[in-house]
């Protein structure tokens, strides 16, 4: 309805006598305004059913250990159509024997519902010791790490750890770990909470307010975390 309103509009205008006084367009002319609105309206019609379903999420959280602020973190979800971008950018500044800064940065897209790129890169005092990649070639799953390539033997990837901190896996049973290339069981625990525990013994509990993630738990052989929602810092966009 609002393209009809546009396209008569813009017709009327470009028929009106004093825009043919002032500008002295001939009949030529004429047409070739009116095939390019045409034009634009088609290429309006195209466009908006991409930019109605486009939305833009940004969460921020804090990095606490024992109590005590250490870094923070900030999630960001773009949704356009069918595709969904899913970044997770991360900075820790502790101390053990000497000051260590643990910058992370994740990233993930899916289209329909299937993973097709993924990746991760850790830098630990500006030097990077992790950096992989994950990308969906031909329905075969290919992965770059540390220079080196390889093929993953899943067929399809539909959810993974990154994508917890943005859902809750009400009707989820495994995510994949791309750390350590696997599938992983999540565990609904009694308070609430969901259990996703690692080979390598690690854990972390995920808890949601209304689907949103709002406390992650980690549970590491060395330490453990807190990573809690920061609602005064986040924002929501939508096109719709």
């Amino acid at each position: 309805m609002i393209l009809f309103i546009f396209y008569t509009f813009l017709k009327k205008y470009s028929n009106h006598n004093w825009i043919c006084a002032n500008l002295k367009i001939n009949i030529f002319q004429k047409a070739n305004v009116q095939s390019f609105l045409i034009g634009v309206i088609i290429i309006l019609m195209l466009l908006m059913p991409m930019l109605s379903n486009a939305q833009k999420l940004q969460l921020n959280y804090k990095i606490l250990r024992n109590g005590d602020a250490i870094g923070w973190l900030r999630l960001e979800k773009n949704n356009i159509g069918k595709k969904t971008d899913l970044l997770l950018v991360s900075e820790i500044k502790t101390k053990i024997i000497f000051p260590i800064t643990v910058n992370a940065k994740e990233s993930s897209t899916f289209e329909n519902g299937k993973l097709i790129y993924s990746s991760q890169n850790r830098k630990t005092n500006g030097s990077t010791n992790f950096d992989k990649q994950i990308r969906l070639i031909a329905n075969e799953y290919e992965v770059l790490e540390n220079g080196k390539t390889g093929k993953l033997p899943h067929l399809s990837i539909s959810s993974n750890v990154l994508r917890l901190y943005f859902e809750e896996p009400i009707n989820i049973k495994t995510v994949y770990c791309e750390n350590q290339q696997c599938f992983v069981n999540i565990i609904k625990m009694e308070d609430g909470g969901y259990k996703v525990k690692f080979p390598n013994g690690n854990c972390n509990y995920y808890y949601y307010n209304e689907g949103v993630c709002i406390k992650i738990l980690i549970i590491h052989t060395f330490y453990s975390a807190e990573i809690i929602l920061n609602p005064l810092i986040n924002s929501y966009a939508s096109n719709k």
